[in-house]
């Protein structure tokens, strides 16, 4: 048996290796899953708009009436 064909067949079938685990376990091999993707939208919650100003460096001061 001639090596090209013997490279060609482990060839195939590490891809074959690859295409079941990136379909049963998308994780492993860096594919954003469905978990993965429910993890992300929950820790995103309602957005920038909800978080004090970052750029700011005066402390807050609520106006007082004198």
């Amino acid at each position: 048996m001639d090596i090209g064909w013997l490279m060609f067949g482990f060839f195939i079938f590490v891809t074959m290796i690859f295409l079941i685990i990136a379909f049963l376990l998308p994780e492993w091999v860096g594919i954003t899953g469905k978990r993965a993707q429910e993890i992300l939208k929950e820790q995103q919650g309602d957005g920038p708009s909800s978080l004090p100003d970052a750029s700011s460096t005066e402390p807050k001061q609520s106006p007082t009436k004198q």
